[in-house]
Parts: structure tokens; C-alpha cells; sequence
């Protein structure tokens, strides 16, 4: 090791340790994080997203029949399969309220429906992109200014297909669209070879489908150097991809290149690779918990106790 490298890693060290400034030897200190709280209860659609109850002013049978309705006319009207339709009209409560709202002076709320739609074409891609859990206000930029049928993005409907039929849940899907687009863009046959090349890896299926929810950006371009380095690293000291697996939270976001960063350092600066696994076995949430952001803290507590590589 260089002077310089010395010097800077006794820099890191002691900006680490302030973090423990009035703390006893030994002690573990994790900021708090807000806890947020609700104050207006709200109502799950079938693929689990959240809306709130004002919207859920109608009868359940009259849901029932503008679900039905709708479905029916997707389907049967626009061709879209029916496992799509079907999805579309019950998970997008939003859509299904402003329709009622049109017909909602009228008798029969299925024909009503039926006859609105024969008459006012919709803008389907609103649709599709609430059904993917996403909000009016997070899918308005998304949608296509000279487009209203979903049938004409055909490369659209393939890839939410290929993610869908992968295992990846709808509403998954609406956070993968949100955060890395271009996937939804790919040719034919792309996003298939793409998943393949993590498979190639000893990936599992379900790891694979865990780790592109948290981080979409796996998808774009080859398989990311980060991600692998990663699981390179953990695989050294013992932990396993079925860890990463239990430990990856679907609602978490990962930045693989501060994953890697962390994991670099703590090698080079603490202890022996059963030192080095044993850490993070007990201790998962710092790693994955931001990313390794939290790197500098635990360099602070490794220095208090005075486990050093040499």
C-alpha cells in the first residue's frame, strides 16, 4: 500500500468513526428513518395496488357489471387477449370511475357502458398503464400523443408480455416501465436473450425477477458488471444467491455500483473473508438498505472494536 493510499484510508477511517462520537466501544448505531404515517384509509385493486376509498363510492355490483362491461368490449371489440382485458378493468379503478361518472343517470350500467364505449373511443394506453399500478399523474407523461389503441404499439404489449409471463407481477411491471422505458422498446426476441444472459450466471428465476424489480436499469444494455461483481464477492465468503434472494426487498431500489464500493472497501480495510461473510450475514440491512451507504458507519464501528486487516 502506498503512502498515499494510507493516508487516505486513515481520512475515511476517522470521518467514519465521528459517527460514534459518545457512543460506548461496541455500540451499533443506525439513523432512524420518518416513519410515515396514513390518514386516509384505502382500497387494494386485484394486483395489489392501493386507491384511495373516495373512489370507491359506487356498489359492488355496479362495479361488478362496468368491470365486465369493459373487459368485454377489450376483448371482443379491440381483440386484446382476454387475460389483458380482464386485468385492465378490474385494476383501474381511476379509468372505471370517470366512465361511471358519463353514464351514471342511466339504467342498465353494462349496456349503458357498452354503448358509451361503442360511440367514445377510449385512450387504452390509460388503461393498460393504471392496470400496472401506476397513478394518473406518473403514466401521463408516458402516454403516446398519436396513439390510442393499444394493438398499434406492438412492441409494448410483446415486452410487458415476455415480463409478465416471466412471473414478474402487473404491477412490477408499471415500476419497471417508469424507471427504464426503453426495455418496453426492445425488438422481438431482446428482452428473452437478456433474461437468458443473467440464467447463464446460475441465477434463479426468482432471483432474477427480485433483482430487475428492485433495480429495472439490469435490463438496459448487457449484463451489468456491478450486479455480478456483487454476487462475485458475497459468493467468495459463503453467502449464497437463496441469501440475496431472502433479503431483497421488491419495494427497495439497489445501486449496484455503491453495493460493490462497500463491499470493496470493507474487504480491503476490516478482516478475513470469514470475518468479512460474518458481517454480512448479521448485519444484511447494510447492504442492502441503501445501497452501502451506510459503509462509512460500519467502518466507525469496526475501528472501535479494532478489528484491522493486519
Amino acid at each position: 500500500m502506498t503512502h498515499l493510499q494510507k493516508l487516505r484510508k486513515i481520512s475515511i477511517l476517522k470521518w467514519g468513526s465521528s459517527s460514534f462520537v459518545g457512543n460506548p466501544i461496541g455500540s451499533f448505531y443506525f439513523p432512524q428513518k420518518p416513519r410515515l404515517y396514513r390518514t386516509k384509509k384505502s382500497v387494494k385493486t386485484e394486483n395489489g395496488g392501493s386507491v384511495n376509498e373516495d373512489i370507491k363510492k359506487v356498489s359492488v355490483s355496479t362495479r361488478r357489471q362496468a368491470q365486465a362491461a369493459l373487459s368485454e368490449y377489450l376483448h371482443s371489440t379491440r381483440n386484446l387477449q382476454f387475460i389483458d382485458a380482464d386485468s385492465m378493468s378490474k385494476n383501474s379503478p381511476f379509468f372505471l370511475q370517470n366512465i361511471l361518472k358519463r353514464v351514471e343517470n342511466e339504467g342498465d350500467i353494462g349496456s349503458s357502458i357498452t354503448r358509451f364505449l361503442r360511440y367514445h373511443p377510449i385512450n387504452e394506453f390509460e388503461l393498460f398503464f393504471e392496470s400496472l399500478g401506476l397513478t394518473p399523474s406518473e403514466y401521463s407523461p408516458f402516454l403516446p400523443r398519436d396513439l390510442m389503441f393499444l394493438s398499434d404499439d406492438e412492441l409494448l404489449l410483446e415486452n410487458h408480455h415476455v415480463l409478465f409471463n416471466y412471473g414478474i407481477e402487473r404491477n412490477n411491471i408499471g415500476k419497471i416501465y417508469k424507471e427504464a422505458t426503453e426495455v418496453f422498446r426492445y425488438n422481438v426476441g431482446v428482452l428473452p436473450s437478456k433474461l437468458q444472459a443473467y440464467e447463464k450466471l446460475g441465477l434463479s428465476q426468482s432471483v432474477i425477477r427480485k433483482s430487475i424489480v428492485c433495480t429495472p436499469y439490469l435490463l438496459i444494455g448487457n449484463v451489468n458488471e456491478e450486479f455480478v461483481k456483487v454476487l462475485e464477492m458475497l459468493k467468495s465468503v459463503g453467502i449464497e444467491f437463496f441469501w440475496i434472494e431472502e433479503h431483497l426487498l421488491k419495494k427497495n431500489s439497489c445501486n449496484w455500483r455503491t453495493m460493490l464500493s462497500f463491499l470493496s472497501l470493507l474487504s480491503e480495510i476490516c478482516c478475513s473473508e470469514e470475518q468479512f461473510g460474518r458481517i454480512i450475514r448479521e448485519h444484511p440491512e447494510l447492504l442492502l438498505e441503501g445501497s452501502g451507504d451506510r459503509a462509512l458507519t460500519l467502518i466507525g464501528f469496526l475501528l472501535k472494536i479494532r478489528i484491522n486487516k493486519e
